[in-house]
């Protein structure tokens, strides 16, 4: 009944990949952050220490100072209007040396009450205007870390950039299934 005061529903959409209704709302994650991309393919054994919450890129021998870079895995909600769940991007946010340490000390302990500052590097289809070879947008958000078993939530802070103003203000129908077409991985 409270479904039907609200208007909210189940998301569906008709992929343009292989034709089928999919039911619920899209969720997409990123495996790595794209400073990984960036390691040369074989210098990552040596450079890069990643799991499926955590990374951390140490610096080249030819980088000046602690150029270490540290990312820890979150959900990135935006709402879908009239939807009963948003649509969900895994994606990497940078963290301080503190903060990750912070994290990682604690990742099996509740962390609800914690929260940290991150960088979002905006790499989502939709969303990314950088060029290809340019540096990339980084949005600033605050990462709510959560309770044992959940990912970390960020929140972007407040800007016109267009990925902020749909987390605020959520996205149509019709939007998300474009976005869900676009970076879908039927065959």
């Amino acid at each position: 009944m409270l479904e039907r005061i609200l208007g909210r529903k189940e998301f569906r959409y008709k992929c343009s990949q292989c034709g089928k209704t999919h039911v619920g709302s899209p969720s997409f994650a990123y495996r790595y952050p794209t400073y990984y991309f960036d390691v040369p393919e074989d210098e990552r054994e040596k450079r890069v220490r990643a799991t499926e919450d955590l990374c951390q890129i140490d610096p080249s021998s030819d980088e000046d100072g602690d150029a270490t870079i540290y990312c820890i895995r979150v959900i990135l909600e935006i709402p879908i209007k009239g939807a009963k769940e948003p649509f969900t991007w895994g994606v990497w946010v940078t963290q301080s040396k503190e903060s990750f340490e912070k994290y990682v000390d604690t990742f099996d302990e509740d962390q609800s009450s914690q929260s940290s500052f991150g960088w979002l590097p905006v790499t989502m289809p939709f969303y990314k205007s950088s060029e290809a070879g340019a540096p990339f947008e980084h949005l600033e958000c605050d990462v709510h870390w959560g309770s044992p078993g959940q990912r970390p939530k960020a929140c972007l802070w407040e800007s016109e950039h267009p990925l902020a103003v749909d987390q605020r203000s959520g996205i149509s129908w019709q939007k998300a299934s474009e976005m869900a077409n676009l970076i879908s991985g039927c065959q």
